[in-house]
């Protein structure tokens, strides 16, 4: 059924440019989200299905998205068909008349992508894994932008020594992340150090203890570009006798259930999962071509504090 207050996402910019809802607070990124509650009047216009394919196995932040995708097509009258397994179940979008495609945080192969090029089906990005053909529109976090908060909060706390434990090589969020650490230290005039967890915590551990060995000093404070490699970090620091955060302190990126879990509860980088989601779908209906940033913001709990003197 569709609401009859439910009508269509606004229209947005075209042209490719990034959008950023994080500043003003009638930017066309806020409108656009806001846009899915419905406007007075107005009505959905009908359509087929939309084909929403995750990766297997689903990870609870593709599940998070995907109830944003899920309450907004509900507001929108919209009906959905769910896949787990990736590209390959495009070929089955292409033989059911789709009216589009979201791909969530996962990226067909370039066979898969050319096979579904050929048919006029709209598809919108949204967290993916692989950098997207030219043109097609993304929705992401703000990663370049939340990484760089991150570490401005450490410097403001006084540290010098900030080391990074980074994901895997060529993920775009992955590689924002990085690049917003990486601009943070160099406005600071400090010496970036960095080494890769691949996203997992058995590796962000022992790649902390690796960065830990080769180290003169260790670092007093360490952002993990996830939070899964943050307990990582944890982990290795336990090891090697440092306390959290009374030897070194630890940002995280992400803010999934274990990070207010962990002892201590982990700062972090908070991801805005369910708002992807419904604007994404918003971005799909309207067909824009423009991709989409949402803010990532700073979450402070209590492992990030002044360094020892």
């Amino acid at each position: 059924m569709t609401p009859d207050r439910s009508g269509p996402p606004p229209p947005v910019p075209t042209g490719g440019t990034r959008l950023s809802i994080a500043s003003a607070p009638d930017s066309p990124a806020r409108r656009l989200v806001a846009g899915l509650a419905g406007v007075p009047g107005r009505r959905t216009r009908r359509t087929g299905p939309i084909d929403v394919i995750l990766r297997s196995p689903v990870s609870p932040h593709a599940l998070s998205i995907l109830c944003g995708v899920e309450d907004a097509a509900w507001k929108l009258g919209v009906d959905l068909v769910l896949s787990a397994g990736g590209g390959r179940r495009l070929d089955r979008v292409r033989g059911r008349g789709s009216a589009g495609v979201l791909l969530l945080r996962t990226s067909p192969t370039a066979e898969e992508w050319a096979r579904l090029a050929t048919r006029d089906v709209p598809v919108v990005f949204v967290d993916p894994r692989r950098k997207p053909p030219p043109g097609v529109p993304v929705v992401a976090s703000a990663n370049r932008a939340g990484a760089r908060e991150a570490v401005r909060h450490l410097i403001g706390l006084g540290h010098r020594r900030i080391a990074a434990i980074t994901g895997r090589p060529g993920v775009p969020c992955g590689v924002d992340r990085l690049a917003g650490y990486r601009e943070a230290m160099a406005e600071a005039g400090l010496t970036a150090v960095t080494a890769c967890g691949y996203f997992q915590t058995g590796l962000a551990r022992q790649a902390t203890l690796d960065l830990l060995a080769r180290l003169p000093e260790p670092p007093t404070a360490i952002l993990a570009c996830s939070d899964a490699m943050a307990l990582g970090v944890y982990e290795a620091l336990a090891e090697r006798g440092l306390r959290v955060p009374g030897d070194v302190s630890v940002i995280g990126f992400d803010d999934g259930p274990a990070a207010a879990q962990a002892t201590p509860a982990l700062t972090t980088v908070r991801q805005p999962w369910q708002e992807l989601g419904a604007a994404a779908l918003s971005v799909l209906l309207s067909r824009s071509a423009d991709s989409v940033e949402l803010p990532a913001t700073l979450v402070v709990r209590e492992s990030a504090c002044r360094p020892r003197s």
